[in-house]
């Protein structure tokens, strides 16, 4: 088995880099940074406006003009209770063959796995670490959906969500539920995010727990007004483009300060000659 020991520890080469330089590295890698940081706090913010108000106008009930409408047995008049069969469709994943190399090269459409959503640090997921092609999709049981619907897991575990950005497939672990105009995006995302312990509940299973697509067909969605779903979707929606576009900022700088590190500290790119603003958060005393 192979281990990283003492003497191979030993015999790693450390680059003799100037104090100086040390500093001026630093202070590139750290601008990034701060700019990712100052970014992830934006998109954190967006995403608490925009749970809190679907929070406040569809679980708690005070959405606009509530006090002028009757409720009978808890459910506001207009609004409707229906399966989730009959609210909107959705579909499940498969794998194409891994004995078959042509099924996955070419690497032509995203196929998201569980670990593809919970190793993600945001909402939008812009691409898959594996990737089948359009050959293998057609000999799996894997389904091509569109682009922002809200992937959710639906093994092991249970309930953790994505919005994919491209056309895409996932494997078995996952019911993919996709917005129409009775449900649009944000409005199904949250209402997905929030109905996570009632998922949990329902799921079973002898060596995983598994939310069945049978039984998720089955859980009942409580629908609001049109309009009042129109006119939530409108502020959310300006919320969830925000989050993305930051979102694919982050994904930019992190490329980025990742390959200038590369270059940084093997001397391929030099920085003593350059004259360095060093960011508000490195001290100059440091």
């Amino acid at each position: 088995m192979a281990s990283l020991n003492q003497g191979i520890i030993k015999r790693i080469a450390i680059p003799d880099i100037p104090y100086p330089e040390q500093r001026k590295i630093a202070a590139i890698l750290t601008a990034y940074d701060d700019l990712i940081e100052n970014n992830r706090q934006r998109i954190a913010l967006l995403e608490a406006m925009a749970e809190e108000i679907y929070r406040e106008w569809f679980v708690r009930l005070r959405f606009p003009g509530h006090q002028h409408t009757p409720i009978h047995k808890g459910v506001p008049e207009g609004w409707i209770e229906e399966p989730v069969v009959d609210a909107f469709d959705f579909t499940g994943g498969g794998t194409p063959s891994k004995k078959e190399s042509r099924f996955w090269n070419p690497q032509e459409i995203d196929w998201y796995t569980p670990s593809d959503i919970t190793a993600s640090n945001g909402t939008f997921l812009f691409e898959s670490a594996e990737k089948c092609s359009e050959e293998g999709l057609r000999n799996s049981s894997a389904r091509l959906f569109p682009a922002y619907s809200v992937m959710l897991t639906s093994r092991a575990t249970i309930g953790a969500i994505g919005i994919n950005t491209t056309p895409a497939a996932t494997n078995q672990g996952f019911i993919t539920c996709i917005p129409n105009e009775r449900f649009p995006l944000t409005f199904l995302y949250h209402w997905l995010k929030l109905a996570k312990p009632h998922f949990e509940m329902l799921s079973s299973g002898a060596t995983f727990a598994e939310l069945t697509k049978g039984t998720f067909k089955k859980i009942r969605i409580l629908r609001p007004t049109d309009e009042l779903v129109a006119r939530y979707e409108a502020i959310a929606r300006s919320n969830f483009d925000s989050i993305e576009l930051l979102s694919r900022q982050n994904a930019n700088l992190q490329r980025t300060r990742d390959l200038l590190l590369n270059r940084l500290i093997s001397g391929k790119l030099r920085v003593d000659d350059l004259e360095i603003c060093f960011p508000p958060s490195m001290s100059e005393a440091s």
